[in-house]
């Protein structure tokens, strides 16, 4: 198997990125111009409610009425994403997919907290008793697992082949 250039690899990362960027801010923006706070706008049988809800904090609505602190750590967050992809340049495909994910998910929610003051969440599951979260959430918990799997499987592997025989 062919191994994709940096820059080639950099573009399709971006491209994803870009795409649930979009997702992200497309629904939300349809469920700010259409629906009320609190409202049930949608189902998937048996699995969640779509529910428009304003989140002021972060993940299980932590730090509450903290938003300019949460815009700033998602910021700075953006911030260091692209200075790490600059400075190390991951070759891995997992590596660089957890990134452009977490990048993207937490742009998203970076962007709702900016200009509402809150994020908008919208899945709410049916079968257990879970926060509300939205396309950026899942978009951050992607990108978590796939930074968890790359180090523990990966990146050993990877540090271990720049190493010269002793």
């Amino acid at each position: 198997m062919r191994k994709m250039s940096f820059k080639a690899g950099t573009v399709v990362w971006a491209a994803a990125a870009a795409a649930v960027l979009a997702a992200d801010r497309l629904v939300k923006a349809w469920i700010m111009g259409n629906c009320t706070p609190g409202e049930i706008f949608g189902e998937l049988p048996f699995v969640s409610d779509f529910i428009y809800v304003k989140n002021t904090g972060a993940a299980f609505s932590l730090l509450s009425g903290n938003t300019g602190i949460l815009s700033a750590v998602s910021v700075l967050f953006c911030i260091a994403a692209v200075v790490f992809w600059i400075m190390k340049k991951p070759e891995h495909g997992l590596l660089r997919g957890a990134v452009a994910m977490l990048f993207a998910g937490a742009l998203g929610n970076a962007i709702d907290r900016i200009a509402y003051g809150f994020v908008v969440d919208f899945i709410s599951i049916k079968w257990f008793d879970f926060p509300v979260f939205n396309i950026a959430d899942i978009a951050i918990v992607l990108g978590a697992a796939a930074a968890v799997i790359y180090v523990f499987f990966f990146d050993k592997t990877d540090s271990q082949k720049e190493k010269p025989d002793e």
